[in-house]
Order: structure tokens, then C-alpha cells, then sequence
């Protein structure tokens, strides 16, 4: 089969399988609209193919394609921070860390901490210890719930109630109106 012959037929495959091979590979990259990016971008290498290749099944060749696409898509947009750019931040973080006797960030600070020990004392003592595990800890949700023996939903409801109940507690302090009220979370 000559190239054309075989650009055209990959083409019309893909064509007729979109939306088979779309959610094929959703399950892969895990996004609907980046399965979607991949698939055009398919399109578009199918129409520039260079070497003609034996294909004895369009659909994995095509999902093979389209993943790898994905992959280097998500590499390229992946931020990378450079050993210039670590070391510039590092001397920002000591500039701010000699400026700690400025008395109204000490103040802003020291009641912002207080706002929150408030707001976490007002909390019953499961539902503190789930959002500390999820906060602090930086544990899953699926984690939690088999820490403290309760459905993954039940972890969802009682995280939302106890953000709730801080963010309200909190609607006075400096740290919720700069909505600076995230932990270290894995997800």
C-alpha cells in the first residue's frame, strides 16, 4: 500500500472511530479535552507521515499515536524551574526572612494564628482530625476513610463542613481574605 493510500486510510479510520478512540484514550491521559488535543494532533502528524508503515491494527497504532502525543504534551507543559531561577527565589526567601521585625506582619501573623486555633477548637474533635490528616498530614481522602473507618463521601462531607466552619471563623483574619486557607495536600 503506498502512503497515500495509507495516509487516507488512517484518516477515514480515525474519522469513523473518533469518538471510540476519544474515549479510549480519555482513559489513558485522563481528560476528555486533552484526548481530544491528542486525537487532532494525530490528524495533523497522520497528514505529514514521512515513512510509510505496516498497520495491522489502525486503532491501537492510532491510540499508540495519539498517547504519546498526550505524554509529550503534558511534558512540555510542565513548569521546570532552572538552578538560576531556584537560586534567585532562595535569595527572595532570605530577603523576606530578614524582614521578620517588621511589627505588622508579626501582628497580622500572630492573629491569624489565633483566628484559626479558634476556629479549630470549635470543631468536634473526628472532624478536626480528618482535616488535619488532610491538611497537615497531606493525606487521601481514600486514606483518611480507612484511618478513621468512614466512606470516602462522608471524608468529603466532613473536610467541606470543617473548611466551612474555619472559613467563617476566619472571616475577620488576614488569611482568609487573602484566601491563603490551603494545606499541603497530595491529590
Amino acid at each position: 500500500m503506498s502512503m497515500p493510500d495509507l495516509r487516507s486510510k488512517l484518516k477515514r479510520h480515525l474519522s469513523s472511530r473518533y469518538a471510540v478512540l476519544r474515549w479510549r484514550l480519555e482513559r489513558v491521559v485522563g481528560c476528555k479535552h486533552n484526548a481530544a488535543d491528542a486525537l487532532q494532533e494525530t490528524w495533523l502528524r497522520l497528514e505529514a507521515m514521512a515513512q510509510p508503515v505496516a498497520v495491522h491494527n489502525p486503532d491501537a497504532y492510532l491510540l499508540r499515536m495519539a498517547a504519546n502525543i498526550a505524554t509529550d504534551a503534558y511534558r512540555r507543559d510542565q513548569i521546570i524551574v532552572t538552578e538560576r531561577e531556584r537560586e534567585e527565589l532562595m535569595h527572595m526567601a532570605d530577603d523576606s526572612a530578614n524582614d521578620v521585625s517588621d511589627p505588622a506582619r508579626i501582628v497580622a501573623a500572630r492573629l491569624d494564628v489565633q483566628a484559626l486555633d479558634a476556629a479549630l477548637a470549635g470543631l468536634s474533635p473526628r472532624r478536626r482530625a480528618i482535616l488535619t490528616a488532610a491538611r497537615v498530614d497531606g493525606l487521601l481522602n481514600g486514606e483518611i476513610a480507612e484511618r478513621f473507618g468512614i466512606s470516602v463521601a462522608m471524608v468529603k462531607k466532613e473536610l467541606q463542613a470543617a473548611m466551612q466552619h474555619c472559613k467563617t471563623c476566619m472571616a475577620d483574619a488576614d488569611a482568609a481574605q487573602r484566601s491563603d486557607v490551603a494545606g499541603r495536600r497530595k491529590y
